[in-house]
């Protein structure tokens, strides 16, 4: 899905189609929508009040929006963050904390888009039940038939919800 967007903004302007807009947001009902007066500035989400108002708001305060390439979590308040694509669309909050991306690295971050777990691993697993697998040296694989992408090699291990490292709960 991604390489099919990625070649229709390369080839767009040669075949005289209109590239796609700079953000969308995600709505229940339709899907990715253009979202006018959003853009983005050095990696980060710019929006202005007309576009936040917009937004579709779940019941944690978030909305979804899609620009450059990965999903953005953005709240009522403007404050915004890019998290990891899971499942097609943003990653979910469990337990309280969602995935997000400083740089390449994964983070973990609450609810209110405030930084919970540093941005120190390549990837990472929800939590659950206060825990999470991580890695690091690890890479992506590649996708199967369905479009999941696995995560192979390096090093995994668990940390606890402050990002120190914890007994593998199976006591592997």
């Amino acid at each position: 899905m991604r390489r099919a967007g990625v070649l229709v903004a390369l080839l767009a302007p040669a075949v005289g189609l209109a590239a796609p807009p700079a953000c969308q947001r995600l709505t229940e009902e339709d899907g990715l929508q253009p979202l006018a007066g959003c853009h983005l500035e050095q990696g980060r989400l710019s929006l202005d009040a007309a576009a936040r108002a917009r937004l579709d708001y779940d019941s944690q305060g978030l909305a979804a929006v899609y620009a450059g390439d990965r999903f953005h979590y953005v709240s009522r308040q403007g404050r915004s963050q890019a998290v990891i694509t899971w499942d097609n669309g943003p990653d979910y909050v469990e337990e309280g904390l969602l995935r997000g991306r400083v740089g390449e690295r994964i983070a973990y971050f609450d609810a209110a888009l405030a930084q919970a777990v540093p941005g120190t691993y390549d990837f990472g697993w929800p939590f659950s039940d206060g825990i999470a697998q991580v890695c690091n040296g690890c890479r992506r694989g590649t996708p199967d038939g369905d479009g999941h992408t696995p995560m192979e090699g390096g090093e995994w291990f668990h940390i606890d919800r402050q990002g120190r490292r914890v007994a593998d709960p199976a006591g592997r």
